[in-house]
């Protein structure tokens, strides 16, 4: 009982620690002070539980911040660490429902500029679904597709034209990855695989 109860807490972890993994993204941020005075900066990288931000003004630890933040709106914050005369570490004050939506929407926001995705979505369409987009593979040979699901590791294609054979190199907008499985009606591709070839090379 005991090593069920340790095994569950790991995974929630881990799940906690994917969800909270740190992106270098560049977007403006304009924020209100404690004090109400307003500063604009630009962010370093960015999770769903907060982001780090250059800005050439002193803050201190525990300062509490209203930021308005471009493709993502208002979220409260608090200084969370100082990293040093111009780097700040940003924690969301925010509820679970809506950490989780920011990042949804991080996910979406990230991939449509790495990607290159056209955003399809209406309403509360569910967050990096629909996105139209070229996948090229083989000979340079380029196949329409429809984005079925995307995270920051890859994206699940969906197409009726050709699927790349498993293992193939396939270029999605400007990144580069490997079929790794096929779903129904298309293909998943997967980023890390081959960054991780090219790191042993």
């Amino acid at each position: 009982m005991q090593l069920a109860t340790v095994a569950k807490t790991l995974r929630v972890e881990n799940q906690e620690r994917r969800r909270h993994r740190r992106v270098q993204w560049s977007v403006r941020v304009r924020g209100l002070t404690g004090d109400g005075e307003e500063f604009q900066a630009m962010t370093v990288d960015v999770c769903a539980g907060g982001l780090r931000i250059n800005l050439a003004r002193p803050m201190s630890v525990g300062e509490n911040l209203v930021l308005y933040i471009d493709d993502i709106g208002r979220v409260e914050g608090v200084v969370a660490r100082v990293l040093s005369e111009i780097g700040y570490a940003i924690e969301f004050k925010v509820p679970p429902r809506k950490r989780d939506k920011i990042a949804d929407q991080l996910t979406w926001l990230i991939n449509r500029d790495r990607l290159g995705l056209t955003d399809e979505r209406e309403g509360e369409r569910r967050i990096g679904s629909g996105g139209q987009i070229v996948a090229t593979f083989g000979d340079g040979i380029p196949v329409a597709c429809t984005v079925a699901d995307v995270s920051i590791f890859g994206v699940a294609l969906r197409t009726t034209g050709p699927r790349p054979m498993i293992g193939d190199r396939v270029q999605v907008g400007e990144r580069s990855g490997t079929c790794v499985r096929y779903i129904e009606g298309g293909f998943a591709v997967d980023f890390r695989t081959l960054h991780a070839e090219m790191g042993e090379n």
